[in-house]
């Protein structure tokens, strides 16, 4: 079971990151560009056919949603104290909560569910997905700049956040049972289907170009464990408490067990929060992940 589900989930993720990888280290190509496409046009266009075709209640992803926004309760100030315990300088905690708390949801886990559970499972992972990037963009660039950016320059990357829109448009269009004009809906689909490997291209190209730094590896090995399995965990028990179960219950956790979000080291670079120590994190939880994701998902099924 765990060869199979790592030769049919995660090995193509690993093949289709690797040749961004490779692009991105040899053909020294910005990965930039790509991400803003994928970021503006493709990851939206999927989110709103993913819930318009799917079959999941609106009850379903409102508990999925807290689901995610509870994990963040907790999850913030555990890390938080570990790193008061650990007596970091308060850039280095900043990146330590970044490292831990922040899930790359879009990249890493989209794909993840979409192999492991079709359709219904990506619907419901794009919901997770829209969670963790509203929380990146507001609480993860509050502790980034540690009050250097204002509240309201947080808000306003939020509402840049595209996919936002697309939730309460695929909800109604399911719930109505509307269709739209057969040359719309095939250009939304067409344009959904180019998100998931542009972002496994993406993922690849972006690791090739982070910044490493092995003076943190203590950090980063404490980091790990805390996003790959502490997180998933806490995920759990908040699913029992709201009832979650089957395949939501299934994403919900997976979506928590994912690696650190490579956009996290973005906003740890953007606002000079020890950007190499997040880098590594990102780095080294993907590679574990190989493990930890394909070990969780034997164990689901």
């Amino acid at each position: 079971m765990f060869l199979h589900i790592f030769g049919t989930v995660l090995l193509p993720i690993v093949l289709v990151a690797g040749a961004g990888y490779v692009l991105g280290r040899h053909g020294r190509l910005d990965p930039s560009p790509l991400a803003r496409v994928t970021f503006y046009l493709f990851n939206p266009c999927l989110v709103f056919t993913a819930l318009a075709n799917s079959s999941v209640t609106p009850d379903l992803l409102g508990r999925l949603a807290l689901l995610k926004l509870l994990t963040y309760v907790l999850m913030v100030p555990l890390t938080r104290g570990l790193a008061g315990r650990a007596r970091l300088s308060g850039t280095a905690s900043s990146a330590f909560v970044l490292a831990t708390a922040f899930a790359n949801s879009g990249n890493y886990g989209m794909s993840v569910n979409e192999y492991a559970f079709g359709a219904d499972g990506l619907a419901l992972a794009a919901l997770c997905y829209v969670t963790d990037n509203l929380m990146l963009n507001s609480l993860g660039v509050y502790i980034a700049a540690r009050g250097r950016a204002s509240a309201w320059q947080s808000l306003a990357q939020v509402f840049r956040n595209p996919a936002l829109y697309a939730v309460p448009l695929g909800i109604m269009l399911q719930q109505t049972g509307w269709s739209l004009p057969l040359p719309l809906a095939r250009a939304l689909e067409l344009s959904g289907r180019a998100a998931v490997p542009t972002m496994q291209v993406v993922l690849g190209m972006q690791l090739a170009a982070l910044p490493l730094d092995p003076r943190h590896w203590r950090l980063i090995g404490i980091a790990t464990p805390l996003r790959l399995i502490i997180s998933p965990l806490i995920a759990l028990a908040l699913a029992s408490l709201l009832g979650l179960t089957g395949l939501t219950r299934q994403v919900g956790v997976v979506q928590s067990a994912v690696p650190t979000a490579v956009m996290a080291s973005i906003i740890a670079s953007r606002y000079n929060t020890e950007p190499n120590l997040v880098a590594g994190a990102v780095l080294v939880s993907s590679l574990t992940s190989l493990l930890t994701v394909t070990a969780l998902l034997s164990w689901l099924h």
